[in-house]
């Protein structure tokens, strides 16, 4: 909130024709308070007027209270997919990384996908998995694991690839410029790269850092591959003060090695571009959304001849 946006994607749900109970009062840190900041439109979106003042105090906070003597519910943001608008690109030959017992691209009639884990799906099972249920949809998919390094893929052939898509993943891998370029070799020249990454901004690493161009040239140029203890001691800082490193380390605890915003995920994508191992990109986005979905691809119009 740090721009005082006028729409936070907050909403009443079923409120039209209805006077909104919602009230907003906005209180800084050195006494002000303002009167309520919020008005609802016809279709139910909460809108901030935030008071002029806020710009320079040294901090606020918002109270929310509902003046009527009936519940409220209160939707946080639109009903938002960000797969939604890649998944017409998993198609063909492709491999999903790091998808748990729970893949996200299926196989189908023109799709053959595999799925990529650094370890064999029973002792995946028997580390992460005491709450999953194994259902035999899912055991039917078990033939199409296969065992590797998500940051190199090495079972792929390069230019064997239609799609690569990560759900959740590529935030946990270092070197994320070595790693789009590893995945653009493996793709053909139609190939694309699909992800899903959390939005730092709306999720429990809301405090910390975004990462910046310089982290991902630094790593790239040292080739840097593994968790050195200064990305555990930063999560540790930022996210869990009540770890430490050393316990991360000895448990190889799967932290966050990156944190994106979709505007920092865009100067990450330009720079693979400008490099050459992509062609094309897109984001989808929406406001207060936990994660965000994006495209990049080798080069759309390379099968068009």
């Amino acid at each position: 909130m740090e721009t005082f946006p006028r729409d936070l994607g907050w909403s009443l749900v079923a409120s039209q024709g209805v006077s909104s109970p919602i009230e907003i009062v906005v209180r800084s840190s050195d006494g002000r308070q303002s009167a309520s900041v919020a008005t609802v439109d016809s279709n139910g979106s909460i809108l901030l007027t935030w008071p002029s003042w806020i710009g320079y105090v040294g901090g606020y906070d918002l109270e929310i209270t509902n003046s009527s003597n009936k519940s409220v519910e209160l939707r946080s943001g639109p009903v938002f997919d960000p797969r939604a608008a890649a998944r017409g690109y998993l198609q063909g030959t492709g491999v999903e990384v790091g998808p748990g017992s729970n893949p996200f691209v299926k196989p189908g009639s023109n799709v053959d996908v595999r799925y990529l884990e650094a370890l064999p799906i029973d002792e995946w099972l028997r580390n992460y998995g005491k709450h999953i249920e194994v259902t035999p949809e899912k055991q039917e998919l078990w033939s199409r694991y296969i065992i590797g390094d998500a940051q190199r893929i090495e079972s792929c052939v390069a230019g064997s690839l239609d799609f690569i898509f990560s759900n959740h993943v590529f935030e946990h891998l270092m070197n994320p410029l070595g790693v789009l370029e590893n995945w653009s070799g493996k793709l053909k020249p139609t190939g694309v790269v699909v992800g899903v990454v959390p939005d730092l901004r709306y999720c429990f690493d809301l405090r910390q850092p975004a990462s910046t161009p310089a982290d991902w040239l630094s790593e790239y140029e040292a080739g840097t591959w593994s968790l050195t203890p200064e990305k555990y001691e930063k999560w540790c800082h930022y996210t869990a003060p009540y770890n430490t490193p050393e316990d991360l380390a000895a448990r190889n605890y799967s932290i966050h090695a990156h944190y994106y915003t979709p505007s920092g995920f865009r100067q990450l994508a330009r720079i693979a571009i400008e490099r050459g191992l992509f062609s094309h990109f897109f984001l989808s986005t929406s406001p207060n959304n936990k994660d965000f979905g994006w495209v990049l691809w080798r080069d759309p119009k390379a099968g068009s001849n």
